[in-house]
């Protein structure tokens, strides 16, 4: 042999491995290649009118069915051959009507009916072994009614719907590469049935907002299902509707809870999830609910929403959370407003937007008075719950010695609620017994206010409630008369107008105002006090979004009353 053959045939050899070694690396890295090389789709579908009619597999994609005629998918073929050097298959299930969900069929094997004129309505298509490890089946449906408004779902999500009477017309199926060194997470998919809209058309997944903001449409039904290639197991859930309360029984992996065509709202709402994913996964949602915006994230269970009040449910997120991992936070860049997941009428409270709607009236103004009691307050919340005005404690004393302390919540607070356009004011708790530290704590309470650099919109309000000890303390109502005077008196020096605080049985037997304005503590829905006054304390047991706990409510009539 020569050289030139020698070098001729070595080369065709170095080529002959090289190609061998570009199909190897093929098998041993299929993602660094097409998917369409790695994988082959194909079968038929039974179509209404026609019968079995092939589908095609083009640019990775089998599409199997008709659109624009109107024709009914009654069953479906796929086969699937897997060239991706990992082991598994495809496996899918059908939902058909008058039958419901049948059982899960593998790859070549048809799944649905024929001879029957039974339509499908959805289909779920999920991967097997390790194969599932390493790529998504993705799948999406033509839908009577919605056209190709669904989107893609995946890995055992459901495409199509269930309980709504719609045929699937076509369905396209491929496969989509994992990328490297993550885990197939995952997915929540919901749909929610929409006041004087219906049923939305697409699935919303992960976080997505299902329903409406600002429209007033109450949700009347939902339906949910997972995406999980790695995990067996479901999602489950249980609706509080309107006149009905909640529901006798769980729903879960598509069925809806709720009504259709009641105008019935849902109110409330649990959602857990089942079997092994349970184990490795929370499921965290929160709804919008009327007059309460975003509430907070219930999970794993926990009720969402409210009771009691006839508050309609408006739109919901979900979304999935590795096991034991910390709550959401912002997510699709919408952040929470009311501090509660739920919130139960409890006829021992007083609920703020009720007390606005009741006293917020001829020029009327609704607000609070807080201490530390109420620790850490969010007053942007407080001001967009309707409240107009709020009176902070500045400072008081101690019944035991009568030493002078400030409320660590004080400049927070004033700052705080001013910043948020509240109308702001001040109370000083004392429990003096002598003109000489009544005084001398006027001073201490100026000093604090000026150092606040918070400008006043109310008197400064004065506080005495120590009447079991005035007898062991010396004095008499006419002595107790006497603190208030030489507070409000330097007070005056340092430029503070003031104002007397007392409940009514104490202001008609025990106080004189001086002349100052009053405000007047009688827990009642209408008060009996003749006197004049300024600001009412209608209660002690309020709620109000920003606050957690009751705190005090007030009524402030700019020109008396």
């Amino acid at each position: 042999m020569g050289i030139l053959s020698r070098i001729k045939d070595s080369s065709i050899a170095f080529v002959s491995m090289t190609l061998c070694a570009g199909l190897l690396a093929q098998v041993v890295s299929p993602l660094e290649v097409k998917a369409e090389t790695l994988y082959e789709l194909s079968g038929y579908a039974h179509v209404q009118n026609i019968g079995d009619t092939a589908g095609t597999f083009s640019d990775g994609t089998l599409k199997l069915g008709t659109r624009g005629q109107s024709l009914r998918l009654e069953a479906v073929k796929i086969d699937f051959v897997n060239n991706t050097g990992y082991e598994g298959s495809m496996k899918y299930q059908v939902h058909v009507q008058n039958i419901g969900w049948m059982d899960y069929v593998d790859a070549g094997s048809v799944a649905g009916t024929s001879g029957q004129s039974l339509r499908l309505e959805g289909i779920r298509i999920c991967l097997t072994g390790e194969l599932a490890k390493h790529y998504s089946v993705t799948y999406t449906t033509h839908v009577q009614g919605y056209g190709d408004s669904q989107n893609w779902v995946r890995d055992g999500a459901i495409s199509g719907t269930v309980g709504e009477s719609k045929r699937l017309e076509e369905l396209r199926v491929r496969l989509v590469p994992v990328d490297e060194g993550t885990e197939n997470a995952p997915s929540v998919y919901y749909r929610t049935h929409i006041q004087d809209h219906g049923w939305e058309g697409a699935w919303s997944v992960d976080g997505d907002v299902s329903g409406t903001q600002g429209k007033s449409k109450r949700l009347e039904a939902i339906s949910m299902n997972l995406a999980t290639a790695q995990y067996s197991g479901g999602i489950s859930y249980i609706a509080h509707i309107e006149n009905i309360g909640w529901t006798s029984n769980w729903s879960s992996d598509g069925d809806f809870a709720g009504t259709q065509g009641k105008s019935l709202r849902l109110e409330a709402i649990k959602i857990k999830l089942t079997g092994d994913i349970a184990n490795y996964y929370d499921v965290y949602y929160r709804v919008h609910a009327q007059d309460y915006g975003w509430m907070n994230w219930a999970s794993n269970g926990q009720t969402a929403g409210t009771s009691g009040f006839g508050k309609r449910l408006e739109a919901i997120q979900i979304v999935l959370v590795a096991k034991g991992g910390e709550a959401p936070g912002d997510v699709k860049g919408i952040t929470t407003q009311a501090d509660n997941a739920f919130e139960q009428y409890n006829p021992d409270r007083v609920y703020f937007d009720d007390f606005r709607a009741d006293y917020r009236v001829d020029g009327a103004l609704v607000g609070i008075d807080v201490s530390a009691w109420q620790k850490n307050i969010d007053f942007n919340k407080v001001k967009a719950a309707g409240c107009d005005f709020v009176i902070i404690r500045v400072a008081g004393t101690k019944s035991a010695d009568e030493s002078f302390f400030q409320d660590r919540y004080f400049l927070t607070n004033i700052r705080n609620a001013k910043a948020a356009g509240l109308l702001v004011g001040v109370y000083f708790y004392s429990t003096a017994s002598t003109e000489e530290k009544v005084r001398y704590h006027a001073n201490l309470v100026c000093d604090m206010i000026e150092a606040s650099g918070v400008k006043l919109d109310f008197p400064v309000a004065f506080d005495w409630e120590e009447y079991d000890s005035l007898a062991s303390r010396g004095m008499d109502y006419a002595a107790l008369n006497h603190i208030w005077f030489c507070f409000a008196d330097e007070m005056n020096k340092r430029g503070y107008d003031t104002m007397l605080y007392a409940s009514v049985w104490y202001l008609s037997h025990c106080w004189n105002p001086y002349g100052h304005d009053v405000w007047a503590a009688h827990y009642t829905s209408h008060t009996y006090y003749k006197g004049d006054y300024i600001l009412w304390q209608r209660t002690s047991v309020g709620l109000i979004n920003g606050i957690s706990g009751v705190v005090d409510l007030d009524v402030y009539y700019p020109g008396g009353h």
